[in-house]
């Protein structure tokens, strides 16, 4: 699979099987994120691997998920049987400022992930302290984003946006819809 390849099949993908990934497949992903582009190369950020039953339990009730649909979060044995949370090291960038950074990495974890035959979800609607506090991390490290991991139990596929509608649906066949602005629309002549 090329990069092009990788993008284009990306999607957000909201529910998983319950087959556990393997952790080197994990460890893999982050190494892809910590050489992700980085201001200044400061490169500010930590990853915690989770994939303890009790720590994603735990982890679930403070993360929200597929808000334009009426039942979109995953029931629990559709939930992620790995999350990558990815950290903002004020030891390393003291004022804070990691979204750019931590963009750039869950975007490549994302795109290594489709490599990998895995799915994922970006996950910013969180309740970060609590996540905190659940992970036990250090006062230095805050939480920025989680990206949810598993393997897909769901179809996900891009459809042209219409009325400029932005709002993913689920069809008939329960795929997932999800509106793109088309090439005409987003490129200036």
């Amino acid at each position: 699979m090329n990069v092009k390849d990788a993008i284009m099949k990306r999607r957000t993908i909201r529910k998983f099987t319950r087959e556990s990934i393997p952790e080197s497949n994990l460890i893999e992903l982050v190494n892809c994120a910590r050489v992700a582009a980085y201001g200044a190369n400061m490169q500010p950020l930590k990853f915690r691997i989770v994939t303890d039953k009790a720590e994603l339990d735990a982890i679930f009730p403070h993360t929200s998920w597929a808000g334009y649909l009426e039942n979109g979060a995953p029931s629990e044995n559709e939930r992620p049987t790995a999350y990558i949370a990815v950290l903002g090291d004020s030891a390393i960038r003291p004022n804070g400022g990691f979204e750019v950074e931590a963009g750039a990495a869950v975007t490549t974890m994302m795109l290594e992930a489709v490599e990998m035959g895995l799915a994922s979800c970006w996950l910013g609607a969180i309740n970060r302290d609590e996540i905190k506090n659940v992970l036990n991390l250090d006062d230095k490290l805050s939480v920025v984003y989680m990206l949810a991991l598993g393997y897909g139990a769901q179809e996900s596929r891009m459809v042209d946006i219409a009325d400029n509608n932005v709002k993913y649906y689920l069809d008939g066949d329960n795929v997932l819809n999800v509106p793109k602005r088309t090439i005409d629309e987003v490129l200036i002549k």
